[in-house]
Order: C-alpha cells, then sequence, then structure tokens
C-alpha cells in the first residue's frame, strides 16, 4: 500500500479530523490536497510542465506535509501514469468526445477517476471531494457533468472496464494492451519488437506499422 493510498482513507478536511494543510487564500470548501493536484495536473496538461519539479514547489507553497503531500503525489501521478486508461473510461461515461470538454474539466474527471478506479478512497467521498474541486475550478453547471460521469465511472471496478473500454484482446492485442498499460500503440509495439514478441501483438502482416 502506498502513502498515497493511506493518505486517500484520511477524512476530509473540515471533517473535525486535524489536518496540515494549509487553506491560504482557497475558498471554504476546496480541498487544498485535490486543487493542488489538479493545479500541478492541468500545468502538465496545458504547458508541458515537469510534474516532478512543480509538485514539489507546490507542496512548499502550499504547506502540504505528511498524509496530504502523499496524496496530492499519489493524486498527481497515479493520474498521470494511467490518463490514457482513464480517458477511454471517461470518454464513454460522458458519452462526448474527450475533445468536446473543456480541459479544465477534463483534469478534474481524470484525478476523480483515479480516485474511484485506481485508489482506495470510498465512492461517495471520491466524487463529493472531485464535485467540490469542480466548482472552485470551473464552476456550478460544470460540477453537475462531473458529478454525473464519476457516478457511473464508479458504477465498475478497473478491471470491468477495461474490458468494456479496450479493445477485443483476440481481434486487437496492441489496442488492449494501450488501454490496459496506458500506452500509446507505437510503445505498446516497440516494446514487443525489442522483447522479441512481435508476432504475439501483431495478427495480420503489416498491422503494427500501421499502428505507428
Amino acid at each position: 500500500m502506498s502513502a498515497g493510498q493511506r493518505g486517500g482513507r484520511r477524512p476530509r478536511q473540515g471533517s473535525g479530523q486535524p489536518g496540515t494543510t494549509q487553506p491560504g487564500t482557497r475558498r471554504p470548501g476546496a480541498d487544498p490536497v485535490r486543487r493542488t493536484a489538479w493545479d500541478v495536473l492541468s500545468a502538465v496538461t496545458t504547458r508541458d510542465a515537469y510534474a516532478n519539479l512543480l509538485l514539489a514547489a507546490s507542496l512548499r507553497e502550499r504547506g502540504l506535509h505528511g498524509q496530504d503531500a502523499a496524496l496530492a503525489t499519489e493524486l498527481v501521478y497515479g493520474t498521470l501514469r494511467s490518463r490514457s486508461c482513464y480517458d477511454a473510461v471517461i470518454a464513454i461515461c460522458a458519452d462526448r468526445p474527450l475533445g468536446q470538454i473543456d480541459q479544465p474539466v477534463l483534469d478534474v474527471l481524470r484525478l476523480g477517476t483515479h480516485q474511484l478506479l485506481g485508489m482506495r478512497i470510498k465512492p461517495h467521498a471520491a466524487v463529493a471531494t472531485t464535485v467540490d474541486l469542480a466548482v472552485d475550478v470551473a464552476g456550478r453547471r460544470p460540477a453537475g457533468f462531473v458529478n454525473a460521469v464519476l457516478r457511473r465511472v464508479a458504477l465498475r471496478d478497473l478491471e470491468s472496464w477495461i474490458e468494456v473500454a479496450a479493445p477485443d484482446r483476440t481481434a486487437d492485442l496492441v489496442g488492449h494492451l494501450a488501454v490496459r498499460y496506458s500506452h500509446p500503440r507505437w510503445i505498446v509495439t516497440a516494446l514487443a519488437d525489442a522483447l522479441g514478441e512481435s508476432a504475439a501483438v501483431r495478427p495480420a502482416a503489416g498491422r503494427g506499422n500501421a499502428a505507428r
């Protein structure tokens, strides 16, 4: 169990439990841990920022320590690590292409999906804290959309979603592995080449080259 997962089970700030976070200038109700994670993720998404450098600076600036820092770290790195997989799930649950979702809202959804599928946070807490974050960064109307999407995400666990979101393994092994392990198709193909498993991921001649 990672430190971030241990931090994920801690009650939300404002629940009467002691915490180490400093709210700073954030309005009451906004979770500084999740807002910090969103700020870093948004910078990575929109400005190609380096997550490790920005996260470390943000934790210092906002006075996040201990379990709060561990939770913020897991939220950032866990979301980035599985972003492609989560995007496939979000696209199904949102019933619209990702390109039609505003970037700030999409990053909120990614963070919420990681809490639901990649961490040991109870679904109601994951949804509620993510909706609060959506209100903070995008307003109340988008928050309703976030709430609806995440409630659909919460209906299945990660393995069940992979079965739905990934291409059939026997028909498109590269596509299946790309979704399951959140890698671009060309990386899956390149790894197969390096490991001498090209035939296993290329059921049809030339198919792997087309994927590149």
